[in-house]
């Protein structure tokens, strides 16, 4: 489908150019061929043919669409690993020493920050009501889990449910 909408595109294109005619007003050896294949004669001919074209170009892109739209929602995996197309073999897991030396370089170091900053004296001033104590149980954690799509995440941490559900040993943390 993606040959058959970019070998449409190029036609298109082929047609909508306009400095490369001749000076006599003869069509390109291109611009000929798609217009024998279409049995294109005049120039009403030519502009519905572009119409044509644009409106099988929309249509074959908004069935691709549709399609990709199935694969995500049917196979969430299957649409990420179609995505890249680049399959990646792990021989062995990283060493203890480089996998703390990955997150060391990114979280490692301390940020400094302006401890007067206006906006922190605003909010320390500011009345933040609590809500009140509400108890929530692993099973309650553990029904939602099994409903909730594995691409989105329970809270403001970007950890996706697909890994809350695959290790239910985080759901007392989560409740």
């Amino acid at each position: 489908m993606q040959k058959d909408l970019s070998s449409s595109r190029k036609e298109l294109s082929i047609i909508a150019e306009n400095g490369t005619d001749s000076d006599k007003g003869k069509p390109n050896r291109k611009k000929r061929k798609i217009f024998q294949n279409c049995r294109v004669k005049n120039v009403r001919e030519v502009a519905h043919l572009t119409e044509t074209l644009k409106q099988e170009l929309k249509a074959k892109a908004q069935k691709i669409e549709c399609r990709l739209n199935k694969i995500y929602k049917e196979r969430n995996k299957r649409f990420y690993r179609n995505l890249s197309m680049k399959y990646i073999e792990a021989s062995e897991p990283p060493s203890m020493a480089e996998a703390e030396m990955y997150w060391k370089l990114l979280w490692g170091e301390e940020a400094q920050h302006n401890e007067r900053a206006e906006w922190i004296r605003r909010e320390q001033k500011r009345k933040v009501s609590y809500m009140g104590g509400m108890l929530i149980h692993i099973m309650e954690i553990t029904s939602y889990l099994s409903k909730a799509h594995n691409s989105k995440s329970i809270g403001s941490d970007p950890i996706q449910n697909y890994w809350n559900k695959a290790f239910p040993a985080t759901h007392r943390h989560i409740t």
